[in-house]
């Protein structure tokens, strides 16, 4: 499929690069940008090769920096997609457990669910739909000069149909996700790691490097069981601890590697993936 809103690559092998790529529109969310997202994801997700995913926007094209402002407003005034029944629609969706909220929602949980790894590089704006791309990623690498905040309640009166609102109250807690809602605050790089939103903080033109820096530890493990550990983390979160140790004793069961272990007791390399 050729991509005319993002740009996609593989980098060194096995880390696949996504970049949002609508500068003139702040790398808004489009309808063609989301399906496009869509589908670069499920091709990720059917390729052995990668092993970790870095999301980051186009720089504006007067090269100030840009996540994504979230979901295009001003196509969204003009489209269907807007209109009573489609928003009815949505709503029977979630509510017969057949969807998230629309295509905004339910590209999210592909994201955030998929087996694989990913990284956010945040610079520049990070908002609503962005904000809420960037929560649903694993970790998230921030530049010094990001501007992250939630706006829809101060601007629009409303709340994004994603679930942005329970994404960010289970990343920073309770408390923090009602202020930076309540109030449309903005925070900086240095703020987002303070409060637990973003894991590093790096020079603006150190963030790709440093974002891939983390992808290549990461995609040097062994998927399966990077897969697995992301799949007892996300899972367990909110079982109680009798669930969460029978679901992660199960999990870590299915990876016994004997191998692995015979390596490891005679220190000697484990065998690779490739000689599996």
């Amino acid at each position: 499929m050729v991509y005319e809103c993002l740009i996609y690559h593989i980098v060194d092998d096995n880390v696949a690069m996504i970049t949002l790529n609508r500068p003139q529109r702040l790398n808004a969310l489009s309808r063609q940008l989301r399906e496009e997202l869509e589908h670069v994801i499920a091709e990720i997700e059917n390729d052995s090769k990668v092993k970790v995913i870095i999301l980051t926007g186009a720089p504006r094209p007067d090269g100030r920096p840009c996540f994504c402002s979230g979901e295009d407003l001003k196509e969204a005034a003009t489209s269907q997609e807007t209109s009573t029944q489609n928003q009815l629609n949505d709503l029977i969706e979630v509510v017969g457990g057949r969807g998230y909220g629309g295509n905004l929602g339910d590209l999210c949980r592909r994201l955030e669910t998929m087996g694989k790894p990913s990284i956010a590089a945040i610079d520049g704006v990070c908002t609503a739909g962005g904000l809420q791309l960037a929560l649903c990623c694993d970790l998230r690498v921030v530049s010094e000069t990001a501007q992250i905040s939630e706006l829809e309640i101060t601007n629009l009166g409303n709340i994004g149909p994603g679930g942005l609102a329970v994404r960010l109250a289970r990343t920073v807690g309770p408390a923090w996700a009602k202020r930076l809602m309540f109030t449309g605050s903005t925070l900086n790089g240095r703020d987002a790691v303070e409060v637990g939103l973003a894991q590093q903080v790096c020079a603006p033109d150190k963030l790709l490097d440093e974002a891939m820096s983390l992808a290549k530890r990461i995609g040097s493990m062994r998927p399966e069981t990077v897969a697995v550990t992301k799949a007892i983390i996300d899972s367990t979160m909110y079982l109680d601890m009798e669930q969460s140790l029978r679901y992660a004793f199960t999990s870590a069961a299915a990876l016994t590697d004997s191998e692995g272990g015979k390596a490891f007791a005679q220190d000697r390399p484990r065998p690779s993936d490739q000689e599996r």
